[in-house]
């Protein structure tokens, strides 16, 4: 997964893919890298950082939780990942390796790697 998300961070960099993140994926980022992979906080601020200073990244700061409520009880999946939904602009494709996107009707959801090429 890391060469996939290298790739994939790379192009974004190079303004090829224009990219959008949230608080909330950056929120579940922190909260991966702290619990499941052990990093200190001051490592997960420093991939946080990181992702921060990304060129071509943009971040996305409104969520619609009436519409993540909607998808919450019709889908059944986290409720973070429902306002992540909520937050993806039309025509748009959410780079993920979390396949509970994929069960949202209308909601294009690839792995990087698929993305890529």
């Amino acid at each position: 997964m890391y060469n996939e998300c290298k790739a994939f961070f790379g192009r974004i960099e190079k303004g090829e893919i224009r990219a959008y993140t949230s608080a909330i994926v950056l929120l579940e980022l922190a909260y991966v890298l702290l619990r499941t992979y052990r990093y200190s906080r001051a490592e997960a601020a420093t991939v946080l950082s990181r992702i921060f200073s990304l060129r071509n990244l943009a971040l996305v700061e409104r969520t619609n939780a009436r519409s993540a409520l909607e998808l919450w009880k019709q889908h059944g999946i986290k409720y973070g990942d429902c306002l992540i939904a909520s937050q993806i602009p039309k025509n748009s494709v959410l780079v993920t390796y979390d396949a509970e996107f994929k069960k949202i009707e209308g909601l294009r959801a690839m792995t990087p790697d698929q993305f890529v090429t």
